[in-house]
């Protein structure tokens, strides 16, 4: 969660009023803030999209004041627009947290209604647009460092950069590994092969991973007249199980394919690789793999996330705009039970009347450890496509 102070979260259950901040920066001069008048908008953060901040933002503006327009009429062409959402205490003073630095996609103005509205996605997106014009090969780069140079070579030093992985601990990229025009999918690549996720934060910085981290408790949505629970719904859908992941890893067409797939084991579990759910796997192709270890590694994870979104949850709750996907939510129902939750996407309205709308993941299963064998099942090599062509899965 976003840092915030106690006062702010003890506020959030009482009657408040809010307090809303919006900037926008020219593409000559993205250092200096200009505030804008902010009528609506939503700020949408899924952790499932790559593209994770995305949405709008209606400010005030009039034809009549020129200024107004030349700015406006800018800032699809490189201009940035920060947000901020918050608390306005009794006694004058505000609390915000800033929600995203997003890049102005387009604006349509309403010539009656003296507004514009301003259509938004965060510096993933200009990572989407920018493909390599000539191939990227990160030779002797660990994959981490390699995701930095990625992103490094669209916004050099205008953003800071956290990792959060250990470089010195992956195994370095060989030399016949090559990226060519996708930027974003180098990206998504360069990560997976090490079981991290990259992202773009509140701030506009970027930051790399390990994918699947699980925290403390962030905060409790709880039912009842003073909770913060106003809706639940659940959900259980099995389209984005995956109970087995294959990994096939290639740097070049005439080097070796290295072969390793995971499957979930769990003799009491339905969703057992070969029980009730069947056999239903993740094909996963990656060029950053080099080696049967971290081909055994990817595997592992990329298994765990993905038999982690069996059970959802659509919630909605009062607006606490510092929960960020990723966050342990603690729920607690009317009938009284109780669960934890991570949240995978919130949805927060820029007007006092908006809530906050929460999709969480959970299981209806135990996930796997990462040792036990009755847990956890791995193939190796050519016995990963046997297993698969055994399940008609992949052909014989």
């Amino acid at each position: 969660m976003l840092t915030v102070t106690p006062r702010f979260l003890s506020a959030l259950r009482q009657s408040h009023q809010i307090s809303i901040a919006a900037n926008v920066y020219r593409p000559t001069d993205l250092a200096t803030p200009i505030p804008v008048d902010v009528i609506g908008g939503e700020v949408r953060i899924d952790s499932n999209a790559r593209v994770r901040r995305q949405g709008s933002l209606e400010i005030a503006f009039s034809l009549e004041d020129q200024d107004a327009r030349d700015l406006v009429v800018q800032l699809p062409f490189g201009g940035y627009a920060s947000i901020e959402r918050g608390i306005r205490y009794a006694d004058g003073s505000v609390e915000r947290v800033q929600l995203g630095m997003f890049r102005v996609d387009s604006i349509v103005w309403h010539e009656l209604q003296g507004s514009a509205n301003l259509i938004l996605s965060d510096r993933m997106a200009q990572v989407q647009d920018e493909y390599f014009t000539v191939p990227f090969v990160p030779t002797g780069l660990h994959p981490s460092d390699a995701c930095v140079q990625t992103v490094q070579d669209v916004f050099g030093s205008a953003i800071q950069y956290h990792v959060q992985t250990t470089p010195a601990s992956e195994p370095t990229i060989g030399v016949t590994t090559a990226y060519l025009d996708d930027r974003a999918s180098a990206l998504t690549d360069l990560a997976g092969s090490i079981g991290a996720e990259c992202l773009f934060d509140n701030l506009g910085d970027f930051v790399i991973r390990p994918a699947g981290q699980v925290g403390s408790v962030a905060w409790v949505i709880d039912a009842g007249d003073r909770g913060s629970m106003l809706e639940a719904e659940e959900t259980l859908d099995r389209s984005s199980v995956r109970n087995g992941v294959l990994v096939r890893g290639q740097a070049e067409a005439d080097t070796d394919i290295y072969y390793a797939l995971a499957t979930y084991d769990d003799a009491t579990a339905p969703t057992r690789w070969g029980g009730p759910f069947g056999k239903i796997p993740l094909i996963v192709d990656s060029t950053t793999v080099s080696s049967q270890a971290q081909a055994d590694s990817t595997a592992r994870s990329l298994l765990n996330l993905r038999l982690g979104l069996q059970r959802t949850l659509t919630l909605q709750s009062l607006p606490n705009p510092a929960l960020e996907p990723g966050d342990v939510i603690q729920l607690v129902f009317a009938d009284g039970r109780t669960e934890q939750q991570t949240v995978n996407s919130t949805g927060i309205q820029l007007n006092p009347a908006g809530g906050l709308i929460l999709t969480t993941t959970g299981h209806t299963a135990t996930l796997p450890t990462m040792r036990p064998a009755r847990r956890f099942q791995l193939y190796r090599g050519g016995a990963a496509l046997d297993e698969l062509a055994h399940a008609a899965i992949l052909p014989r």
